[in-house]
């Protein structure tokens, strides 16, 4: 795991709406005020990068293959829901649950039918205990150090959810040259000699990462679905 640092997103600079934190990780603070300059850059879906969405609509497609005849979907952490769009689009008989940390951020799909949006945190915000048949948590996991990420995946196990699908779009392979150029970094930044005009975004895992994460948390079986240079899906199994 490395760590990931970041100065803009969606062609906002972090530095246009507050003071950018080289060594303290974004937060919802942090998320809020972006998502209030987002909302005033775009209107709509049609408004973002092409490229973007067709990578979002990719990640909604490899999913969906998962649900089979499933009903009861959950989706953690679901942003603008760029995903939770096409699969509500592209599947009518399904009951679909979206949470997300920051409020409001859902409002381009709040009144599309068989869809539930709440603003918090996974498990804390269901307030009554539901069944849901599979999970998915979409461009999430990087927000989450070590011990955080397990706390993550365990609440999913304890909750009683039998399977979910990460997809990880802060992938990395480890290499020698990646390792030393991060050990540099790390000695710049902790001398104040780095550039300052960047965010500490989060984290990125391996492969390795991962599926070690998965089984310290009770998953049993953990299956890679799709693997790109940045991106990797995986699907894990508790039961």
């Amino acid at each position: 795991m490395i760590k990931l640092y970041q100065n803009n997103w969606h062609g906002i600079e972090f530095s246009s709406f507050g003071q950018n934190d080289i060594k303290k990780i974004a937060g919802l603070d942090f998320y809020n005020r972006f998502y209030n300059e987002f909302f005033l850059k775009f209107k709509y879906f049609d408004d973002l990068n092409k490229d973007w969405l067709n990578y979002k609509n990719k990640m909604a497609k490899i999913i969906q293959k998962e649900f089979g005849d499933k009903k009861n979907i959950l989706s953690i952490g679901c942003g603008i829901g760029v995903v939770e769009k096409y699969i509500l689009e592209n599947n009518q008989n399904i009951n679909l649950t979206a949470i997300e940390p920051s409020k409001n951020v859902c409002k381009w799909i709040k009144d599309f039918k068989n869809i539930d949006i709440k603003y918090g945190y996974f498990p804390e915000i269901i307030n009554q205990k539901q069944n849901f048949d599979i999970a998915y948590a979409n461009g999430i996991d990087y927000v989450f150090d070590e011990r955080q990420y397990h706390f993550f995946l365990k609440s999913v196990v304890d909750y009683g959810i039998k399977e979910l699908i990460i997809i990880s779009a802060s992938y990395y392979e480890p290499n020698f040259i990646l390792y030393t150029k991060e050990i540099i970094r790390d000695m710049l930044i902790k001398f104040n000699l780095f550039n300052k005009n960047i965010q500490f975004w989060g984290y990125k895992r391996s492969l390795i990462d991962q599926f070690s994460a998965m089984n310290k948390a009770g998953f049993k079986k953990m299956y890679l679905k799709y693997k790109s240079n940045n991106t990797i899906v995986i699907k894990a199994i508790a039961k």
